[in-house]
């Protein structure tokens, strides 16, 4: 996919407001050897290729220059209170250049467990690959476990070509017990009364 980019010719947070009003996306190219460059990017086109090809998606950004590069998404700075994004960090992709990037973790079949609570505690996989190795998420298999048992790291199929970063014993996903609620107590227990006992007058 590619994205027509313009250079920007002003900076700071005045004319960024007045970019992201007309439905633009600040962004900075950079690479090695680059010499860090400003643009705006339309802000359905990046939607578009982020819906297509996810967050690791890798595109084609052409520039007003008449350069093309292709680049990944190294960075996102999203608004907190509306679903808008506000910036984009761009690295240029080299051939034979390995990226670090994280992965989403998918938790699939937990709907199988039928006793005890799924609970996933890794989101992303951080890994080293290169660019045309990027899947677009992991999934690890919940359906078989049971109260106590859990999934880490190293459980996660990889292809034998990406390097995992992260710490290979950190859990993934886990069941834990349910929890149980303590019955109600009264503040003052009542007596029994004794059987042919009668209340004084």
């Amino acid at each position: 996919m590619k994205i027509n980019a313009t250079l920007r010719t002003e900076v700071g947070s005045s004319a960024a407001n007045r970019d992201r009003r007309e439905k633009k996306v600040t962004a900075v190219i950079n690479g090695k050897g680059l010499e860090s460059t400003p643009v705006l990017l339309d802000g359905k086109d990046l939607d578009n290729v982020l819906k297509t090809l996810g967050k690791n998606a890798i595109f084609d950004v052409a520039v007003p220059n008449g350069e093309s590069h292709q680049v990944i998404i190294k960075e996102i700075q999203s608004a907190t209170l509306v679903n808008q994004i506000l910036d984009v960090e761009l690295q240029v992709v080299k051939k034979g250049e390995k990226l670090v990037v994280t992965v989403p973790i998918s938790v699939v079949n937990a709907e199988n467990v039928k006793r005890g609570i799924v609970s996933q505690t890794l989101n992303e996989l951080e890994i080293e690959t290169l660019p045309t190795n990027i899947p677009t998420e992991f999934t690890v298999d919940a359906g078989e476990l049971e109260i106590g048992d859990a999934l880490t790291v190293s459980d996660i199929k990889v292809d034998k070509d990406i390097t995992v970063l992260s710490d290979a014993e950190q859990s993934v996903v886990s069941v834990l017990p349910p929890s149980v609620e303590e019955p109600e107590t009264t503040e003052e227990a009542s007596e029994p009364s004794l059987v042919g006992e009668t209340e004084e007058v």
